[in-house]
């Protein structure tokens, strides 16, 4: 039992080194393209032609105002991340009132000023200004609501109205999608990492596990690094991976691609089923498989102490008239026996 767990712990070690690669690769891919706020700009955009602005370039103008305003946009010139409700609900007013830091240019700006007059907003500016009013009347008055409770109040009493109920309606829902949207894109980005990663190494999964299975030696080190890395890490983003990869890469379970011949074990079809399976794991993710270490780790903790208990009972020597608990001796012998020292 114990042996297959460490062979276990094994082999979760090394898809969790190699998904924190993947996972890093992916991350630097997705911050390079801007892809989180790119997903976040098209699903601002939808949501605009739902409030009364059907035109997809304008829509996608003042989305992308909104993202690239100094208090939303992630960096200069990077469209923002987040966005909250009540700060994209007061943002349109701003941009629509043209007095803000960012302004539209060209025929957006009517459009969006139409669309607030069609909702029931006929002055953005004193809309705006009345909200900020409110919000300090509810401030002075109720200092322990949160700064985002007081936003949604200020506008429900100031800006009541159909569009700012159609913002209410949609916004949530839409902020769903697009985190679902981006959650797929970035697995499908996560799936090519893998495959890049897995080649590069060439990574045999099954061939790691064999290893694990057969040489004690080697999986005692590898089980024992991961105690003493994973156990008290409390994230895997923390961890130096670099001695597993030399370890790795001595036993001749990856190849790196400096080696000459990297290119000649490439061509050994007995790894392609071992590399997609590694391929499909590593692309769960580095917090995945970290988890999965982290139990991995804290059951074989159990067991190794109930294993020990076990083996120092049984080695334990039998004390004079009973054994080591104390019970008495087991009579082997049952039934009649003579007296062999009598002499007939």
């Amino acid at each position: 039992m114990l042996k297959t767990l460490d062979v276990l712990i094994g082999v979760t070690t090394v898809l969790l080194l190699f998904s924190m690669a993947a996972t890093v690769i992916t991350q630097a891919l997705s911050n390079m393209g801007g892809t989180r706020g790119r997903h976040l700009r098209a699903g601002l955009t939808g949501l605009l032609q739902q409030l009364g602005i059907p035109d997809g370039v304008y829509a996608k103008q003042i989305a992308d105002s909104l993202l690239r305003h100094p208090l939303i946009a992630a960096g200069k010139g990077k469209l923002g991340t987040v966005i909250h409700r009540e700060e994209f609900t007061k943002l349109l007013l701003d941009l629509a009132s043209g007095t803000g830091a960012t302004k539209l240019e060209g025929d957006a700006a009517p459009a969006l000023q139409t669309a607030l007059a069609d909702g029931g907003i006929k002055d953005p500016a004193q809309t705006l200004k009345n909200i900020r009013a409110m919000g300090l009347l509810l401030e002075a008055s109720n200092p322990e609501i949160s700064n985002q409770m007081r936003d949604g109040l200020a506008i429900l009493h100031e800006a009541s109205s159909d569009f700012v109920a159609r913002v209410n309606s949609w916004f949530d829902q839409t902020m769903d999608r697009v985190s679902q949207r981006f959650t797929t894109y970035t697995h499908w980005i996560t799936m090519g990492v893998s495959v890049v990663v897995v080649l590069g190494v060439q990574l045999d999964i099954i061939a790691v596990a064999d290893r694990l299975w057969i040489d004690d030696q080697f999986r005692n080190t590898i089980v024992k690094q991961a105690t003493d890395t994973f156990s008290n890490s409390s994230a895997s983003s923390s961890v130096d991976p670099h001695p597993y990869y030399d370890l790795l890469n001595k036993t001749a379970l990856i190849t790196l691609p400096l080696d000459r011949d990297w290119p000649k074990r490439l061509m050994d079809v007995r790894k392609i089923p071992g590399m997609i399976l590694s391929v499909l794991l590593i692309s769960l993710g580095a917090p995945f498989w970290f988890n999965a270490l982290k139990d991995l780790l804290k059951l074989r903790s159990s067991l190794a102490g109930k294993d020990d208990a076990q083996r120092a009972q049984r080695q334990a020597v039998p004390t004079s008239g009973g054994t080591a608990s104390g019970t008495a001796p087991v009579n082997l012998l049952i039934g009649e026996r003579g007296d062999l020292a009598a002499v007939g």
